[in-house]
């Protein structure tokens, strides 16, 4: 989101007297001006007679001039103005765009809620309303919309991401791990002190040790009333905390895991050109945790470009980022 100043070019009337023996004819009616009168752009006019293009009533104060022809200080805001896609007034001064490029007016910031899942400010013009689900997530109805209803669909996306994955070298053993879709008090419950701002999934591993041997049991928790492409992300990133726990046998650092699991969420999206996908890397790309965000951009700013083993080689070597 960034801000901007919106000005006009704002002119002034110029009042002139004639003199004795001068002859002045108005631009407007043709006929010679006696007393005061009005010059614009070096043409002069009766006082009633400089009229706005628009309303065709006279210009009695700041105007402005477009494509030759002058407007009043209303006309010309109604007509030319930048106008809110909140509200669909003009906007006069500072004014916001967001990451979709919508314009609008600084104080609906105050007055608004964003959605917890797009980001977008709700509002009846913008995102046909919204609305507030069970766990206190508002959601606006462009997400709510397009949102996973049943596990079929989660478990679809799933097995989607785990084709996809399997494509850059990353291997599952689907029966090790159980997709469960809960709300939002749940996984703030499960996750607990690894909780961030905008979680959309946790994974928890069992791991039991006989001898040499370890088996893996997964549980992968995916936030329910999601769009796909949110889920699909959320799965890539959950994944990779699988495959985490199955080939690296130091700790990493959680800057390093967490960028990691990002890093896989923006290369299974990266191909993706829906808006969805676009938003995701988004806000991918300006996440302020420093946990989540700020290691995503170091992993990113490191392997970006490069052969995807590098970073899987990387991780099996080190522990930070």
């Amino acid at each position: 989101m960034k801000l901007f100043n919106k000005t006009y070019l704002i002119l002034f009337l110029f009042i002139v007297s004639t003199s004795i023996g001068q002859e002045v004819k108005c631009n407007f009616c043709g006929e010679n001006i006696v007393g005061e009168y009005i010059v614009v752009d070096g043409n002069a006019y009766h006082q009633n007679h400089f009229k706005c293009a628009n309303c065709n009533k006279p210009i009695n104060g700041d105007y402005a001039s477009k494509d030759g022809k002058y407007y009043d200080k209303e006309c010309n805001s109604n007509l030319f103005s930048l106008k809110c896609s909140i509200c669909n007034e003009p906007i006069n001064g500072e004014y916001l765009i967001d990451d979709h490029g919508l314009k609008y007016h600084k104080y609906h910031e105050a007055e608004l809620k964003r959605c917890d899942n797009c980001n977008r400010l709700i509002s009846n013009k913008t995102t046909l309303g919204g609305i507030v689900y069970n766990d206190g997530r508002n959601i606006c109805n462009i997400c709510n919309n397009k949102k996973l209803n049943f596990y079929k669909g989660y478990k679809q996306s799933f097995n989607q991401v785990v084709s996809r994955l399997n494509n850059y070298g990353l291997r599952f053993d689907e029966s090790t791990i159980k997709l469960k879709i809960v709300d939002l008090n749940k996984l703030q419950k499960i996750s607990g002190i690894r909780y961030s701002k905008n979680i959309r999934g946790f994974t928890y591993t069992n791991i039991k040790t006989i001898g040499t041997n370890k088996t893996f049991e997964h549980t992968v928790y995916v936030l329910n009333g999601i769009p796909p492409k949110y889920a699909e992300s959320t799965i890539a990133h959950e994944l990779m905390h699988v495959w985490i726990s199955e080939n690296i046998e130091h700790k990493l650092d959680q800057h390093l895991e967490e960028g990691s699991c990002n890093y896989i969420s923006y290369t299974y999206l990266k191909s993706d050109y829906s808006d969805d996908a676009k938003e995701i890397v988004r806000q991918l790309h300006s996440n302020p945790d420093k946990i989540y965000g700020d290691g995503y951009r170091k992993v990113y700013d490191r392997f970006i470009g490069r052969d995807f083993n590098l970073f899987l080689d990387y991780l099996r070597k080190n522990k930070k980022i």
